[in-house]
Order: C-alpha cells, then structure tokens, then sequence
C-alpha cells in the first residue's frame, strides 16, 4: 500500500541548502513501481499541475528544480532500491539505489560494476538519466552507455501506466531519450537493466600532487593547465590508461594550493594487469609527477579537496609513489559527497587544451575576493578538470542524447559556503557574492565564444557545451529571453535537442510527456 506523510523539514531540502520547497503539501513513498503509478494518480486527483509536483531519488540536484517554492507534491523515489538479476533482462537496479549501495553490491554479490559517479549518495535515478560519469567512464563509457532497457511510468492522456521492459525494440524511441535526456523530461523510471556490466577491477591506486599557490605565477599555471591538456590527449591514444582517473582541483587562492589526484584501477581487459600493471602505473605516476614538479614546486603538506569528490583534503592519497588499496576499498575511501552546503556549480566540455585567453580569467578569478568579503570565505571555491574522453569518445554524438563525444576534459565550477542561517533560509548578501564570483567567472573565460561554452562560436573546436547532470540557469531558463531556453538545451544536447535523427528530446517529449509534467526552468520545452 502507497504511503504518504505530511512534508518535514528533511523532505523540503536536497543536497544544496539554497533550495527549499516552502510550500510542499505531501510527500509520496511509493516502494514498487505500480505505487509510483498510484503516487501519480492521486497527486493528479488532488489538482497538482504540472510544475507543482516533481519527482526526487538522491536529493542532489545542482538547481531548484525539485526543491522551490512551486513544489506541492513530491514523489520519493528513494524507497525503490533493489538490486539483482533479472533471467531475462540482466543485471538491474532501481532508481532509489545510490553510487555507493550499487558498487558494494554489483561488486559482493556478482563481481562486476558501472562506470558510474564518484559521490556516494548520489542516486541512480537521476545519475544514469542524465548521462552518469564517474571514475571508470574513460575505460568503460558512461553509466547509460551500459543501459539496456529501463522500465518507466509515463502518463498517457488520462492514463498513468507502468511501462515494463522499454527497449532499443520496444519504444525505441523512448529508451532513447531516457538514456541522457534528464530525470524527469519523460517519466520516471522505476528500474535501469545492464545485460553485461564490466567485470569489476581488483585494486585502486591513487596519488596527489599538491601545488602550493604562494609565489605561482600566471605563466606557471598556464603551464599547468597545459600539461594536464596533454596528458589528457597522450592518454587517449594509449587503452592501457583508460582506466586511469584524474582530477585537478584548481582552488582557489584561498585554500593555499592545488591538488592534482590520480585514481587507478587495475581492471581486466585493461591491456596490463597484476604486478605488470602496477609496475606501469608506477612508472606513468612518477613521470607525470616529474613533470609537475618541473613547472612549479610541490608540497609535501595535505592540500585540500573540496569539488566532488569531496575528501577534506589529499592525506589519504600517496604522493611521491602511489598509494594501493582494494577496488571496493579504494572506491569507499574516495566516495566522499562532503556535507550539505550552499553551493553553486557551471560545467564545460573541452575538445582541446585551455587558450591563452581562458588562462588569464582563470588566473585572476581564483585570486579574486567578493567586495566586503574576508578571502577565507572564498576557501572552498575552485574550477575542477576531470579527464574525460577514450571509450566514452567511441559512441556515436546521436546514439544517446548526450553529443559530447569528442572531449577529453569535463569542467566542473565550484563554489561554497556555509552560515548558521534557519533551515529553508541563506544570507542573501553572502549568496549573492558568490553566485557573481561564478558566474563571472565562467563568462569571462568564454568570452571568445559569447560568454559560454557555446561550439557554435568556436571555429578552433575547443569547448563543447556543458553538462545536463551540472544543471545552471544562467544559461537560459523556460519562459526567459536572453539567454533562452533553447540556448540552455543546445550547450547540453546540440543537435539531439531538436536536430537528431533517428531521435531528437524535443520530438520525444512531445510524444511521451505532452502535459510536460515535472516541469522547471530547464525541463525540455514542448514544441509549441
């Protein structure tokens, strides 16, 4: 039987505490796919609108697109989480699973994984719908590559129907959509099927280098930025490091360095694997650190990570050799989410290393301190570069609704904060200064290209768009001109937005969700 309760504040507020559904009535706990059905009738039957109710399975939206003030009705997806094998269908887990309870269990029970997010209470539900990244996407693609079939609730007229076993042939054009488009733009998917996910690796090895900011010059850090690029395109022409994850936290001066981490994974099928593997691995370590340390003096003291993964700080990495643990192990130790903060993040895509015209901005705004504001306040802000590209550059920019298919580093902007404000409420002028602080700094690095990631301006293809799953409003808003929503819908999907074929969102949107349910400022627009 579907349960119910009256909204707490728990309920009201996901991940980011700068949002909060002030006005939630109800809070659906559906446990089975076919109470996800009854959740969705009853919040039609009590006059929701769309808009008003909104579906949530990890809480860990970027934007207020479940948790705002027009929110009435919230379907909690949480409470579908099994995990198994179906005799027909393969592997499978339900969108109330998270990073970490998939891993542990796909690991334990049947010795294989995804290629899945770095954050461990991130739910499945909205990650692998909107693309799903994380540590082994280089070696094996990303989390909705390995999707092959979904079941989904969709409603149909005034019909709310479960749809089992949707598939590249049943609804084609669904499976589709649902396979990158956004949580929320079609349906609700009730489960996610892998026929094959990669058998799981058997040891992690990770290491940092930690860059002091004291006496770096502007020079120094371009050719930092410079050489992370290059790594990023030897490593592309070399399988054996596919399965290698690096992530450089370019922090702010306020937190007193940099860190470069590296986390990786003796996975079979990897080309070299065992001893031979780590020997490799060693080697490849101790030269990338050789090379860092020849452009700018390296610190033996922790330095801080903050972006996502979260850690603290680098203390339990190596640092002159790499330091080894098990897969789960190493998984578990670097699955940090961090703590419920005020934040505010932008994405990019990149094809080719970073312009002399993007180090400059760079430079200067991870310097640069808010008027009124004491730099420590600006400690916990930074531009993170994960690598990005080998296998997940093997898929066809149409065959999901994810184009990016050619980049070789995924940017993630960061900034946080925290205050001792009531739940539900933030210091506006505190919020404010660092939303103008990222999103300024975000514009002035692609200036060139109209103050976005926008390959459209870009004759030299450096930069492709940005990250559904790193959603930002500043690049255009349902209902607002300049930048509108097509703008938004273009640096996430492209040509998939409205241009594809077999399949664009748009079309299939149109056709599965004509009341455009679950509605928010960067849902994909109903053609008019």
């Amino acid at each position: 039987m579907l349960s119910t309760r009256d909204p707490r504040p728990c309920d009201q507020q996901g991940f980011d505490r700068r949002y909060f559904a002030s006005n939630l009535e109800l809070v659906y706990l559906p446990q089975t796919a076919s109470e996800v059905v009854d959740a969705w009738n009853d919040a039609v039957a009590k006059g929701a609108a769309p808009g008003e109710l909104q579906v949530t399975s990890g809480r860990h939206c970027y934007e207020g697109f479940v948790y705002n003030s027009r929110t009435k009705y919230i379907i909690d997806t949480s409470g579908l989480r099994k995990i198994g094998v179906d005799k027909d269908l393969g592997y499978y887990a339900q969108p109330g699973v998270s990073n970490w309870d998939m891993y542990r269990t796909f690991n334990n029970l049947y010795g294989v994984t995804l290629p899945a997010g770095s954050c461990y209470s991130v739910g499945l539900g909205g990650h692998v719908t909107g693309g799903g990244y994380g540590y082994l996407s280089r070696k094996f693609g990303l989390t909705t590559d390995h999707v092959t079939a979904v079941d989904m609730v969709v409603k149909s007229g005034n019909s709310v129907e479960h749809v089992p076993n949707v598939s590249a042939g049943n609804n084609a054009d669904l499976f589709w959509a649902v396979r990158g488009g956004g949580g929320g733009n079609f349906g609700i998917v009730t489960a996610y099927y892998f026929e094959s996910p990669p058998v799981a690796p058997t040891y992690m090895a990770t290491a940092a280098n930690v860059i002091p900011w004291d006496g770096l010059t502007e020079d120094q850090f371009g050719q930092l930025l410079s050489y992370y690029a290059a790594v990023m395109e030897d490593d592309q022409k070399n399988e054996d490091k596919w399965s290698w994850y690096h992530v450089f936290h370019c922090n702010h001066q306020a937190a007193g360095s940099m860190v470069w981490t590296v986390y990786a994974f003796d996975a079979p099928g990897s080309g070299l694997e065992g001893m031979e593997f780590q020997a490799f691995a060693e080697a490849n370590w101790q030269r990338i650190r050789s090379e860092v340390e020849s452009i700018a003096p390296l610190s033996d003291a922790p330095g801080p990570v903050f972006g996502q993964p979260w850690h603290g700080d680098s203390s339990s990495f190596g640092s002159s050799t790499l330091r080894q643990f098990t897969f789960l192990e190493g998984v578990q130790n670097s699955n940090g989410s961090g703590p419920n903060r005020f934040g505010k993040y932008k994405s990019a895509y990149m094809n080719k290393g970073f312009t002399a015209e993007m180090v400059s901005p760079l430079f200067e705004g991870l310097q640069a301190v808010p008027p009124g504001f004491d730099e420590s306040e600006m400690a916990k802000s930074l531009f993170q570069i994960d690598s990005y590209g080998c296998a997940i550059n093997k898929v066809p920019s149409n065959s999901t609704p994810i184009p990016q298919r050619s980049s070789i580093m995924k940017l993630q902007y960061q900034t946080y904060w925290d205050n001792d404000c009531p739940v539900g409420q933030d210091d506006p002028a505190q919020n404010a200064a660092h939303v103008n602080w990222i999103n300024d700094l975000h514009s002035s690095v692609y200036k060139a290209y109209g103050g976005f990631p926008d390959p459209r301006n870009d004759p030299d293809g450096v930069v492709d768009g940005c990250y559904f799953n790193y959603p930002d409003i500043a690049l255009g808003v349902n209902g607002t001109d300049s930048p509108g929503i097509d703008n938004a819908m273009y640096l996430y999907f492209k040509e998939n937005f409205q241009n594809s074929t077999p399949y664009n969102l748009q079309d299939v949107k149109n056709k599965w969700n004509p009341e455009d349910w679950f509605k928010g400022p960067q849902s994909i627009p109903l053609k008019s």
